[in-house]
C-alpha cells in the first residue's frame, strides 16, 4: 500500500509533537511545542482561507492532540464525542481572532480545555441518527444527553434512551426551527452546537 509522503511526514509531526508536549515538562511546567503548534495565530488564519496543504496538516496535528489526550486523561473515552475536526478548527479560528498573540498549541489547548466538561468518559456504542436520506453517527451517550436537553427544554417527553426515534427527530426538528436552523431533524454540528 503506497502512502502519501505528506500522511507520513503528518503521522510523523504529530508523534514527535506529542511525545514531546505532555510528558516532558520541565519542574517550572514548560515544554517544546513541535511541529505545527509552534506557529502564531495569524499564520493559522492564513493557513485556514487557504484550506491547503498547511491546514490538513494542521488539523492532523489537532487529531493527534486529541487522540494522545484520549489516551493520557483520567476518565476520557473521548475528549470530543460529537465535534467534528471542522467544528474544533473554526473554534480555534475564533481564539486566534481574539487573541493574535498566541500559538496555534495555545489556542487549541484552550479551545480542547472548554471542551473537556463534555467528554465521554467511558465507551459508548455508535448510533445510526438517520432522517430521508442521511444520517450522521454518534455515540448512544450523545443522544441520551441530547434527549435530555430537548427535554428540559420542554421539546420531548420521556425518559433518554439513547436510541434517535422518531419522537426525538420530531424534537430535534421543533429545535431547529426555534432556533431558525435548517429544519432537518438532524443533529448536524450547528445543531449540537446550539443545543450543548
Amino acid at each position: 500500500m503506497k502512502i502519501s509522503m505528506q500522511f507520513t511526514a503528518t503521522l510523523l509531526m504529530t508523534y514527535v509533537c506529542l511525545s514531546a508536549s505532555v510528558n516532558a515538562a520541565d519542574e517550572q511546567g514548560r515544554f517544546m511545542v513541535k511541529g505545527g503548534g509552534r506557529i502564531g495565530c495569524e499564520h493559522y488564519l492564513t493557513a485556514l482561507e487557504t484550506k491547503g496543504p498547511e491546514f490538513i496538516s494542521l488539523a492532523g496535528w489537532i487529531e493527534g492532540f486529541i487522540t494522545y489526550a484520549n489516551q493520557q486523561e483520567q476518565d476520557t473515552f473521548d475528549l470530543v464525542p460529537w465535534q467534528s475536526t471542522e467544528l474544533l478548527m473554526s473554534a480555534v479560528a475564533n481564539h486566534c481572532r481574539q487573541n493574535p498573540e498566541k500559538s496555534f498549541h495555545q489556542s487549541a489547548y484552550h479551545v480542547l480545555q472548554g471542551v473537556k466538561t463534555g467528554r465521554l468518559k467511558s465507551k459508548s456504542e455508535p448510533v445510526n441518527a438517520t432522517v430521508a436520506d442521511q444520517s450522521v453517527v454518534l455515540y448512544a451517550d450523545i443522544v441520551r444527553r441530547l434527549q435530555q436537553k430537548l427535554k428540559l427544554r420542554g421539546l420531548l417527553t420521556g425518559d433518554p434512551t439513547g436510541i434517535y426515534d422518531k419522537e426525538t427527530i420530531d424534537a430535534v426538528r421543533e429545535f431547529q426551527r426555534v432556533k431558525k436552523l435548517p429544519e432537518t431533524g438532524l443533529p448536524d454540528q450547528m445543531t449540537l452546537a446550539h443545543l450543548f
